[in-house]
Protein backbone atom coordinates (compact mmCIF):
# COMPACT_ATOMS: atom_id res chain seq x y z
CA UNK A 1 0.00 0.00 0.00
CA UNK A 2 2.54 2.87 -1.02
CA UNK A 3 2.14 6.00 -3.45
CA UNK A 4 5.59 6.62 -4.30
CA UNK A 5 6.47 10.13 -3.90
CA UNK A 6 9.57 11.99 -5.32
CA UNK A 7 10.82 8.13 -4.69
CA UNK A 8 9.93 7.97 -0.75
CA UNK A 9 6.95 6.21 -0.19
CA UNK A 10 3.94 8.64 0.95
CA UNK A 11 2.85 7.42 4.62
CA UNK A 12 -0.34 8.66 4.69
CA UNK A 13 -2.52 11.08 3.40
CA UNK A 14 -1.76 14.81 4.20
CA UNK A 15 -4.75 17.14 5.73
CA UNK A 16 -4.14 19.56 2.69
CA UNK A 17 -3.48 19.24 -0.53
CA UNK A 18 -1.50 22.94 0.24
CA UNK A 19 0.36 20.84 2.99
CA UNK A 20 1.19 17.97 0.41
CA UNK A 21 2.78 20.80 -1.83
CA UNK A 22 4.62 22.31 0.84
CA UNK A 23 6.11 18.96 1.99
CA UNK A 24 7.24 17.43 -1.54
CA UNK A 25 8.03 20.68 -4.00
CA UNK A 26 9.08 18.62 -6.62
CA UNK A 27 5.73 17.90 -7.05
CA UNK A 28 4.42 21.27 -6.96
CA UNK A 29 6.88 22.23 -9.52
CA UNK A 30 6.02 18.91 -11.86
CA UNK A 31 2.35 20.09 -11.53
CA UNK A 32 3.13 23.78 -12.47
CA UNK A 33 5.07 22.76 -15.00
CA UNK A 34 2.60 20.69 -16.62
CA UNK A 35 -0.16 23.62 -16.10
CA UNK A 36 2.02 25.99 -18.04
CA UNK A 37 1.81 23.71 -21.20
CA UNK A 38 -0.19 24.48 -24.22
CA UNK A 39 -3.24 23.27 -24.58
CA UNK A 40 -3.41 20.57 -27.54
CA UNK A 41 -6.50 19.60 -29.63
CA UNK A 42 -7.16 16.06 -29.98
CA UNK A 43 -8.88 14.97 -33.49
CA UNK A 44 -11.91 12.94 -33.56
CA UNK A 45 -10.12 9.78 -35.09
CA UNK A 46 -8.70 7.20 -33.18
CA UNK A 47 -9.73 8.63 -30.01
CA UNK A 48 -11.47 7.78 -26.58
CA UNK A 49 -13.05 10.35 -24.89
CA UNK A 50 -13.86 9.02 -21.33
CA UNK A 51 -16.59 11.66 -19.91
CA UNK A 52 -17.79 12.60 -16.21
CA UNK A 53 -18.33 9.39 -14.29
CA UNK A 54 -16.61 7.06 -16.74
CA UNK A 55 -12.95 5.31 -16.86
CA UNK A 56 -11.35 4.25 -19.92
CA UNK A 57 -8.81 1.25 -20.24
CA UNK A 58 -6.78 1.05 -23.79
CA UNK A 59 -3.92 -1.52 -24.29
CA UNK A 60 -0.91 -0.46 -25.57
CA UNK A 61 -1.13 -2.31 -28.50
CA UNK A 62 -4.80 -1.39 -29.42
CA UNK A 63 -5.12 -1.06 -33.17
CA UNK A 64 -7.92 1.87 -33.04
CA UNK A 65 -7.57 3.94 -30.25
CA UNK A 66 -3.87 6.80 -30.21
CA UNK A 67 -5.33 8.81 -28.25
CA UNK A 68 -7.24 8.90 -24.96
CA UNK A 69 -8.41 11.51 -22.33
CA UNK A 70 -11.10 13.48 -20.80
CA UNK A 71 -11.93 17.15 -20.25
CA UNK A 72 -14.36 19.73 -19.28
CA UNK A 73 -13.65 19.49 -15.00
CA UNK A 74 -13.73 22.08 -13.42
CA UNK A 75 -14.32 20.55 -9.71
CA UNK A 76 -13.68 17.51 -11.41
CA UNK A 77 -10.12 15.24 -11.47
CA UNK A 78 -8.53 13.50 -14.38
CA UNK A 79 -6.91 10.10 -13.05
CA UNK A 80 -4.23 8.64 -15.67
CA UNK A 81 -3.00 5.33 -14.45
CA UNK A 82 -0.03 3.76 -17.01
CA UNK A 83 1.64 0.35 -16.83
CA UNK A 84 5.06 0.66 -18.25
CA UNK A 85 4.36 -1.57 -20.76
CA UNK A 86 1.63 0.96 -22.70
CA UNK A 87 -1.84 -0.22 -21.18
CA UNK A 88 -3.58 3.39 -19.92
CA UNK A 89 -6.49 3.65 -17.66
CA UNK A 90 -8.15 7.42 -17.41
CA UNK A 91 -10.90 8.17 -15.00
CA UNK A 92 -12.90 11.48 -14.90
CA UNK A 93 -14.23 11.77 -11.35
CA UNK A 94 -16.71 13.98 -9.87
CA UNK A 95 -16.83 13.33 -6.32
CA UNK A 96 -20.11 11.60 -5.92
CA UNK A 97 -18.61 8.39 -4.74
CA UNK A 98 -16.81 5.06 -5.89
CA UNK A 99 -13.93 6.60 -7.01
CA UNK A 100 -11.84 4.04 -4.70
CA UNK A 101 -13.70 1.43 -5.74
CA UNK A 102 -13.46 2.17 -9.64
CA UNK A 103 -9.33 2.63 -9.42
CA UNK A 104 -9.62 -1.31 -7.98
CA UNK A 105 -11.09 -1.97 -11.51
CA UNK A 106 -8.62 0.39 -13.40
CA UNK A 107 -6.40 -1.63 -11.97
CA UNK A 108 -7.42 -5.15 -12.25
CA UNK A 109 -8.03 -4.59 -15.84
CA UNK A 110 -4.37 -3.49 -16.27
CA UNK A 111 -3.13 -6.01 -14.41
CA UNK A 112 -5.94 -8.47 -16.41
CA UNK A 113 -4.11 -7.02 -19.81
CA UNK A 114 -0.34 -7.19 -18.85
CA UNK A 115 -0.22 -10.13 -16.63
CA UNK A 116 1.27 -7.94 -13.60
CA UNK A 117 0.96 -4.32 -11.66
CA UNK A 118 4.43 -3.75 -11.40
CA UNK A 119 5.74 -0.35 -11.80
CA UNK A 120 2.39 1.90 -11.95
CA UNK A 121 2.83 5.29 -12.80
CA UNK A 122 -0.28 7.74 -11.53
CA UNK A 123 -1.13 11.56 -13.04
CA UNK A 124 -3.74 13.27 -11.14
CA UNK A 125 -5.36 16.94 -12.75
CA UNK A 126 -8.25 18.98 -12.37
CA UNK A 127 -10.03 20.45 -9.83
CA UNK A 128 -9.03 24.54 -8.80
CA UNK A 129 -8.93 26.96 -5.72
CA UNK A 130 -12.09 28.74 -5.86
CA UNK A 131 -12.52 32.42 -4.85
CA UNK A 132 -11.39 33.07 -0.69
CA UNK A 133 -14.99 33.55 0.37
CA UNK A 134 -17.26 32.32 -1.92
CA UNK A 135 -19.79 29.72 -1.85
CA UNK A 136 -17.39 27.24 -3.98
CA UNK A 137 -14.55 27.84 -1.65
CA UNK A 138 -16.95 27.11 1.34
CA UNK A 139 -18.00 24.06 -0.24
CA UNK A 140 -14.07 22.66 -1.31
CA UNK A 141 -14.86 20.35 -3.94
CA UNK A 142 -12.15 20.46 -5.38
CA UNK A 143 -10.20 19.91 -2.53
CA UNK A 144 -11.84 17.41 -0.84
CA UNK A 145 -11.93 15.24 -3.76
CA UNK A 146 -7.95 15.46 -4.15
CA UNK A 147 -7.88 14.30 -0.46
CA UNK A 148 -10.06 11.61 -1.02
CA UNK A 149 -8.06 10.44 -4.28
CA UNK A 150 -4.67 10.50 -2.18
CA UNK A 151 -6.40 8.30 0.72
CA UNK A 152 -7.35 5.20 -2.48
CA UNK A 153 -3.95 5.62 -3.83
CA UNK A 154 -1.94 5.09 -0.38
CA UNK A 155 -4.78 2.39 0.63
CA UNK A 156 -4.21 0.54 -2.57
CA UNK A 157 -2.55 -2.68 -2.27
CA UNK A 158 -0.55 -1.64 -5.47
CA UNK A 159 2.88 0.19 -5.82
CA UNK A 160 2.29 3.47 -7.37
CA UNK A 161 4.68 6.18 -8.50
CA UNK A 162 3.43 10.10 -8.74
CA UNK A 163 4.25 11.94 -11.73
CA UNK A 164 1.97 14.71 -12.30
CA UNK A 165 -0.28 15.82 -9.43
CA UNK A 166 -1.92 19.07 -10.61
CA UNK A 167 -4.95 19.88 -8.92
CA UNK A 168 -6.15 23.03 -6.36
CA UNK A 169 -3.78 25.79 -5.87
CA UNK A 170 -1.35 24.18 -8.70
CA UNK A 171 -4.01 24.46 -11.15
CA UNK A 172 -5.59 27.60 -10.77
CA UNK A 173 -4.70 30.72 -12.44
CA UNK A 174 -6.37 34.62 -12.32
CA UNK A 175 -8.08 36.10 -14.55
CA UNK A 176 -9.94 39.46 -14.15
CA UNK A 177 -13.13 38.03 -13.63
CA UNK A 178 -11.17 35.55 -10.60
CA UNK A 179 -9.93 32.45 -10.27
CA UNK A 180 -10.20 29.24 -12.88
CA UNK A 181 -8.90 26.06 -13.70
CA UNK A 182 -5.32 26.03 -16.08
CA UNK A 183 -5.85 22.99 -17.19
CA UNK A 184 -9.52 21.47 -17.97
CA UNK A 185 -8.27 18.59 -19.96
CA UNK A 186 -5.86 15.86 -20.23
CA UNK A 187 -4.89 13.10 -23.07
CA UNK A 188 -2.28 10.18 -23.58
CA UNK A 189 -0.74 8.98 -26.62
CA UNK A 190 -1.03 5.02 -26.85
CA UNK A 191 2.21 4.72 -28.17
CA UNK A 192 4.70 6.91 -26.93
CA UNK A 193 2.67 7.84 -22.82
CA UNK A 194 3.28 11.13 -23.21
CA UNK A 195 0.47 13.21 -20.97
CA UNK A 196 -0.31 16.61 -22.12
CA UNK A 197 -3.21 19.35 -21.33
CA UNK A 198 -6.15 18.54 -23.81
CA UNK A 199 -9.13 19.50 -25.64
CA UNK A 200 -11.13 17.46 -27.17
CA UNK A 201 -12.57 18.50 -30.49
CA UNK A 202 -15.43 16.01 -30.65
CA UNK A 203 -17.10 13.88 -27.86
CA UNK A 204 -17.83 10.66 -29.59
CA UNK A 205 -19.65 8.40 -29.36
CA UNK A 206 -22.72 9.87 -28.49
CA UNK A 207 -22.48 11.99 -25.48
CA UNK A 208 -25.57 13.29 -24.57
CA UNK A 209 -27.31 9.94 -24.55
CA UNK A 210 -24.00 8.38 -22.84
CA UNK A 211 -24.52 11.51 -20.50
CA UNK A 212 -28.41 10.85 -19.84
CA UNK A 213 -27.90 7.03 -19.15
CA UNK A 214 -25.19 8.35 -16.34
CA UNK A 215 -27.89 10.84 -15.17
CA UNK A 216 -30.75 8.13 -14.95
CA UNK A 217 -27.78 5.74 -13.30
CA UNK A 218 -27.62 8.52 -10.50
CA UNK A 219 -23.95 8.76 -10.37
CA UNK A 220 -23.26 5.14 -8.62
CA UNK A 221 -20.31 3.60 -9.47
CA UNK A 222 -18.24 4.95 -12.68
CA UNK A 223 -18.43 2.96 -15.54
CA UNK A 224 -16.02 1.14 -17.51
CA UNK A 225 -16.41 2.83 -20.77
CA UNK A 226 -14.38 0.67 -23.32
CA UNK A 227 -14.48 -2.93 -24.42
CA UNK A 228 -10.85 -3.30 -25.73
CA UNK A 229 -11.53 -7.06 -27.14
CA UNK A 230 -14.13 -5.59 -29.71
CA UNK A 231 -12.97 -2.08 -29.29
CA UNK A 232 -16.89 -1.00 -28.35
CA UNK A 233 -18.54 1.35 -26.13
CA UNK A 234 -21.97 0.27 -24.99
CA UNK A 235 -24.66 2.20 -23.72
CA UNK A 236 -27.17 -0.08 -21.44
CA UNK A 237 -31.09 0.67 -21.51
CA UNK A 238 -32.69 3.24 -18.86
CA UNK A 239 -35.94 3.64 -17.86
CA UNK A 240 -36.95 7.79 -17.47
CA UNK A 241 -39.97 8.95 -15.24
CA UNK A 242 -39.22 12.60 -15.51
CA UNK A 243 -39.94 13.64 -19.32
CA UNK A 244 -41.87 16.66 -18.17
CA UNK A 245 -39.46 17.84 -15.81
CA UNK A 246 -37.08 17.99 -18.21
CA UNK A 247 -38.99 19.51 -20.40
CA UNK A 248 -38.93 22.65 -17.92
CA UNK A 249 -35.01 22.37 -17.65
CA UNK A 250 -35.04 22.92 -21.55
CA UNK A 251 -36.09 25.89 -21.10
CA UNK A 252 -34.11 27.35 -18.83
CA UNK A 253 -31.61 30.19 -19.39
CA UNK A 254 -27.76 29.64 -19.09
CA UNK A 255 -27.64 31.74 -15.72
CA UNK A 256 -30.11 29.31 -14.36
CA UNK A 257 -28.71 26.14 -15.49
CA UNK A 258 -25.09 27.37 -14.57
CA UNK A 259 -26.26 28.06 -10.86
CA UNK A 260 -28.04 24.93 -10.46
CA UNK A 261 -26.44 22.41 -12.63
CA UNK A 262 -22.68 22.83 -11.66
CA UNK A 263 -20.46 23.34 -9.16
CA UNK A 264 -18.26 25.94 -10.46
CA UNK A 265 -21.01 28.72 -12.46
CA UNK A 266 -18.17 30.85 -13.03
CA UNK A 267 -15.47 29.14 -14.61
CA UNK A 268 -17.41 26.53 -16.91
CA UNK A 269 -16.52 26.15 -20.39
CA UNK A 270 -18.86 28.00 -23.04
CA UNK A 271 -20.41 25.04 -24.52
CA UNK A 272 -21.33 23.79 -20.87
CA UNK A 273 -25.15 25.46 -21.19
CA UNK A 274 -25.35 23.63 -25.10
CA UNK A 275 -24.06 20.73 -23.82
CA UNK A 276 -26.76 20.51 -20.85
CA UNK A 277 -29.76 20.81 -22.86
CA UNK A 278 -28.43 18.07 -25.95
CA UNK A 279 -29.02 15.43 -22.15
CA UNK A 280 -32.33 17.05 -21.43
CA UNK A 281 -33.34 16.99 -25.15
CA UNK A 282 -32.76 13.01 -25.17
CA UNK A 283 -35.29 13.09 -22.19
CA UNK A 284 -37.80 15.16 -23.72
CA UNK A 285 -37.40 13.06 -27.38
CA UNK A 286 -37.82 9.76 -25.80
CA UNK A 287 -39.93 10.27 -22.69
CA UNK A 288 -40.11 6.29 -23.29
CA UNK A 289 -36.92 5.59 -23.76
CA UNK A 290 -36.97 1.42 -23.54
CA UNK A 291 -39.86 1.91 -26.72
CA UNK A 292 -37.79 4.38 -28.62
CA UNK A 293 -34.12 4.27 -28.08
CA UNK A 294 -33.67 0.88 -26.95
CA UNK A 295 -36.33 -1.42 -28.37
CA UNK A 296 -36.46 -5.25 -27.10
CA UNK A 297 -34.75 -3.74 -24.52
CA UNK A 298 -31.24 -4.04 -26.66
CA UNK A 299 -28.27 -1.32 -26.11
CA UNK A 300 -26.45 1.26 -27.98
CA UNK A 301 -23.64 0.20 -29.03
CA UNK A 302 -20.93 1.71 -31.03
CA UNK A 303 -17.45 0.32 -32.63
CA UNK A 304 -14.67 2.02 -33.51
CA UNK A 305 -13.60 1.43 -37.33
CA UNK A 306 -9.87 0.70 -38.51
CA UNK A 307 -10.05 4.38 -39.59
CA UNK A 308 -10.85 5.76 -36.78
CA UNK A 309 -14.43 6.65 -36.54
CA UNK A 310 -17.04 5.58 -34.24
CA UNK A 311 -20.05 4.12 -35.67
CA UNK A 312 -23.01 2.21 -34.35
CA UNK A 313 -23.25 -1.27 -34.34
CA UNK A 314 -26.37 -2.71 -35.94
Amino acid sequence: MVLLVEGAPLPRCPASTDDFFACWPQVAEAGRNFAGQKVRPVEARHALYVGQGEFGVVPGGDPRVRVVGSDDATTCHMVVVRHPSGTVAVAHFDGSRGEEAALGDMVAKIMGIEGHGEGLEVSVVGGYQPERGSKEAARAEAEQLSLKLLEALVRHECHFRLCVWCTCRLNTTQSASGPHPRVYGVAVEIQSGTLFPAHFKMQEPDMPLRSASRWMAGGRHPLDLYDHSSGTITIHPFHCSEADLFAVYLKLPDDVLLRNFSTSPKVEPPHFCQELRRVFKVFVDHPRPLESLFVGNRPKKYAISASGVWEPVQ
